[in-house]
Parts: structure tokens; C-alpha cells; sequence
């Protein structure tokens, strides 16, 4: 898609990027959480791109990739950080600077996927 065919009349959905952070646990350690990313887009247009299901050492899993399009922003958003949409947390796999315009932002995420 083109920078053009997005408006901000279509940034509905309400998103919230997050990163992975170490902090110290109090014994010597360190544990791994989720932080929320400052600065980042926090409505965005999503439309769901595909889904499948397989069987992967006798369970099944799911998989649904969506399809998010958000403003720019100076803050980058990387392949290694996840998405979360009404509560649900989707894996970024790739993130599109449409144009290199600086406009939109198209990131392309799945769910089951492990991190």
C-alpha cells in the first residue's frame, strides 16, 4: 500500500508496543520482562492478514498474523519487541517505513510465535 491510501481518521484501534527489559530481582539475578516503549505509537489501523493452525509435536497450535499500520515515530520499533491488541500479544516480524516517507509505519505481527 501507498503512504496516501492511510489517514489518521483510521488509527482506531488502540495498541501498545512493548520491549523486553532485564531487571534485577533482588537475589543477584536478573529476570525478563516486558516494558512498555516511551514515545510509541499508541493507536494504529490492524486488519488480520492470515491464520492456520498446525499440529507441532502432537498439540496444536495457532497462528494468526495481522497487519498494523501506525504514525511514524522517532522511537524505533524493532523485530525483537511485541504488540499487544485488546490483551492478546503479538510477536513484531517486520516493520515498513512506507515510502520512507516518515509517515506511516505498516508492521506486520503474529500470535503463537514464540518470543
Amino acid at each position: 500500500m501507498k503512504c496516501c491510501d492511510y489517514n489518521a481518521g483510521m488509527m482506531r484501534e488502540p495498541v501498545t508496543f512493548q520491549r523486553r527489559t532485564r531487571t534485577a530481582d533482588g537475589a543477584g539475578s536478573w529476570t525478563e520482562t516486558w516494558a512498555t516503549i516511551s514515545g510509541a505509537p499508541s493507536r494504529g489501523h490492524v486488519t488480520q492478514t492470515s491464520g492456520r493452525e498446525a499440529v507441532l509435536h502432537g498439540r496444536k497450535e495457532a497462528h494468526a498474523a495481522v497487519k498494523i499500520v501506525v504514525r511514524y515515530c522517532s522511537t524505533a520499533i524493532r523485530e525483537a519487541d511485541r504488540v499487544q491488541i485488546r490483551s492478546i500479544n503479538y510477536n513484531v516480524l517486520s516493520v515498513n517505513n512506507l515510502e520512507f516517507r516518515n509517515q506511516w509505519l505498516e508492521i506486520i505481527a503474529e500470535r503463537g510465535v514464540p518470543a
